[in-house]
């Protein structure tokens, strides 16, 4: 078919490209057979197996709510899980969006191309996308409405061929090998169906081409309605896939189009191949505007300065800025409290300190407003949105528990070390510390700036606590001093003739000893298993030298926490804290810390060698994850690295702080150990001193 285009072809530029509760002492000993029914299948299982810790799913402790991942749109996957804190004192209503119509107010912009709205997934949602009509995705090219090749002269030529290896998208592409005879010819492809295509609302058709050749080629792209009107492009290709632009301006008709073409010129005898695929329509209006979600809310009790007196915090998610230049901004009345240009990709929790407003911190009605702007850049369809949920605008409540880090350190004799102390109410919310008294039960406090005091240790080793109180609330970190290690030279001529002999005598000895040692080490302590649990019995991590764990860890972690628990209940005015217990031939040692603690299970008699390597490991443990662990929502991967730290724990079954930096490495599984033999599953709980044992 041939078709002679009317009109001279001219040149366009290239486009731009998650307590147990003991009651009377009868329901304690059913509660201890339970547990012993429950945990002997774990503790007696075969042993020389490995498996990985993996978090498990519980409530989550001190008022904190999971929002959990939610459908998104557009293919966004959620990377995190958003955390919000609860309190009584929210001054926002519905900040979760769950009610309908609820007390916010959706404005979008001007023209509408920037909206907001509350998203069916109970979320606030701002943003634009373009809509987009795919016109023909070169799937099925010669199908229902196929595609032809068409030649201004018959001396040139058009074949037309179904692609699917070469693609931009979908299944396939238009193959088209064209032949130019001569410079005044041209070579494509047409559509023409029967009936007329509607393309209202849509100004600009996009085609993406691919000249697999080298060469020069002109690409003619041509629409044309039922009365003859049209709009056209003509382009230089370039190799590879490149995306090119025409707009459908007047005199088109875009309700009644007809007729598409795409042809190709070149010089006289020119061949080529081209790829062709894609062809969508959009709108190309430039817009700059904002939409907003608000709401005004009440502050009848006055905040100070205070850092974190005043709290803003919210879950955002947000899609990337595909030709548009987007700003998210929250502000409170007139001041801009938090903003964010270009707006980064992603799921997080934002959390902005509010106490520096002096207009925030009397009472009155205010209107809290997270705003989307959006100004249109580039040609191709624009998009970008953003989902905000759990707004809560927190007032502290009054201070309840003091904590200091680390829990528990290990100081050489007439060392130092760094203590810092943190306030928090009843929900879990930070207090501002305003005085802060330090005091120690060995050693002293030499230095104080604010909430960090400087510890001196004595020239003597023990153990001692070092305390921060601010009125009656006390909160302590407890200490060990330990020795130091020397090794002095012979300093004279007679020492220095016998040093020979003492390093002779020193080797036997040694020799001997370590005989000794490795004869003892059959009948010391063995670790078997190794939890680390978090205060509300969240399994976080888990290793093992069993060969058969049942994976069932996350109960067994349960189990543990509940047998404290239970223990603290019944036993409390008796005991500081529970730290061993036996199961059959089991033996349980315990240490807790601020956010977690660990539980080690094993054969043998537990050495204060193990107390001490359970309290530096949790030393490390508070150091490393403690910010963390403080919000953490059972996602593993917020504390990346924590699986490695166990089971270099559980492989050396001796721990010092800062081994984690020294000798971790990752992937090497816990060694085998043989079970021991030993009596039936009656559950033996032995109660030991709160304070840190003495170390060997």
């Amino acid at each position: 078919m041939v078709r002679v285009r009317p009109g001279e072809i001219g040149l366009a530029e290239r486009p731009e490209a998650p307590s147990v509760k003991a009651q009377p002492y009868r329901a304690a000993v059913l509660f201890l057979i339970l547990a012993a029914v429950a945990f002997v299948p774990f503790i007696l299982a075969p042993v020389n197996g490995s498996v990985s810790g993996t978090a498990g799913s519980a409530d989550h402790p001190n008022g904190l709510v999971s929002a959990g991942p939610r459908p998104l749109s557009g293919g966004v996957v959620v990377s995190s899980d958003p955390r919000v804190v609860r309190n009584a004192t929210n001054l926002i209503g519905d900040g979760t969006f769950d009610a309908i119509p609820g007390p916010w107010i959706y404005t979008s912009g001007t023209t509408g191309a920037v909206t907001a709205s509350r998203d069916p997934t109970a979320r606030a949602r701002l943003g634009h996308t373009t809509p987009v009509l795919r016109f023909d995705s070169m799937d099925d090219v010669f199908g229902a409405t196929p595609w032809t090749a068409a030649v201004s002269n018959q001396q040139s030529s058009s074949n037309l061929s179904q692609e699917t290896a070469i693609r931009t998208e979908g299944n396939g592409s238009l193959k088209d090998d064209v032949m130019i005879a001569q410079s005044n010819q041209w070579a494509g492809a047409i559509r023409d169906d029967p009936l007329p295509w509607n393309w209202s609302g849509y100004d600009r058709l996009a085609i993406r081409m691919d000249k697999a050749t080298p060469g020069t080629l002109w690409a003619w792209v041509y629409v044309q309605d039922e009365a003859g009107g049209n709009a056209w492009g003509l382009f230089s290709l370039v190799t590879g896939w490149y995306r090119y632009p025409v707009d459908l301006n007047t005199p088109l008709d875009v309700s009644k189009v007809t007729y598409v073409e795409v042809a190709f010129a070149g010089a006289a005898g020119t061949a080529g191949t081209v790829y062709i695929d894609d062809i969508v329509l959009f709108n190309s209006t430039a817009f700059a505007e904002s939409a907003r979600v608000a709401q005004t809310f009440t502050k009848s009790t006055p905040t100070g300065a205070s850092p974190n007196s005043l709290r803003l915090v919210f879950d955002l998610e947000a899609t990337s800025s595909s030709s548009v230049v987007a700003n998210l901004e929250v502000t409170i009345g007139n001041t801009v409290e938090w903003s964010e240009t270009p707006v980064a990709q992603g799921t997080r929790t934002v959390e902005v300190d509010l106490s520096g407003d002096t207009a925030l911190q009397a009472t009155g009605s205010f209107t809290l407003a997270v705003s989307l702007r959006l100004n249109r850049t580039g040609w191709e369809e624009p998009s970008m949105t953003a989902w905000i949920d759990n707004v809560t605008l927190v007032i502290p409540g009054t201070l309840a528990r003091i904590a200091v880090t680390p829990t528990t350190a290990s100081v050489l004799v007439g060392q130092t070390a760094t203590f810092t102390a943190g306030g928090w109410d009843t929900d879990g919310n930070p207090v501002p510390l305003t005085v802060t008294n330090w005091s120690s039960t060995i050693g002293q406090i030499v230095a104080v700036n604010g909430t960090a005091a400087r510890f001196e240790a004595p020239t003597q080793p023990g153990t001692g606590v070092v305390s921060a109180t601010q009125g009656i609330i006390r909160g302590s970190a407890n200490v060990t001093v330990e020795p130091p290690i020397a090794v002095v030279p012979p300093t004279s001529p007679w020492d220095t003739m016998l040093w020979p002999v003492f390093a002779m005598l020193v080797s036997a000895l040694g020799a001997a000893g370590f005989v000794a040692i490795r004869r003892s080490a059959n009948h010391a302590f063995r670790i078997e298993d190794l939890f680390l649990i978090n205060r509300e019995g969240l399994l976080i991590a888990h290793t093992t030298s069993r060969r058969d764990s049942h994976g069932d860890e996350d109960i067994l972690a349960g189990m543990l926490t509940a047998i404290m628990s239970f223990a603290q209940d019944v036993f409390q005015e008796e005991i500081g804290g529970l730290r061993q217990f036996e199961i059959g031939n089991k033996t349980v040692a315990l240490e807790p810390s601020e956010h977690v603690y660990v539980a080690a299970i094993g054969s043998g008699p537990i050495r204060n060698r193990l107390s001490t390597s359970l309290r530096d490991f949790l030393v490390d443990i508070e150091e490393r994850y403690g910010d963390r662990l403080q919000w953490w929502s059972g996602m593993n991967e917020d504390l990346l690295g924590i699986d490695a730290m166990v089971q270099l724990f559980a492989r050396r079954e001796r721990y010092r702080c800062g081994d984690w930096k020294r000798h971790a490495a990752p992937g090497t599984e816990p060694k085998a150990v043989a079970t021991p033999e030993g009596p039936g599953s009656a559950i033996h709980i032995v109660i030991v001193p709160k304070e840190p044992m003495r170390p060997l």
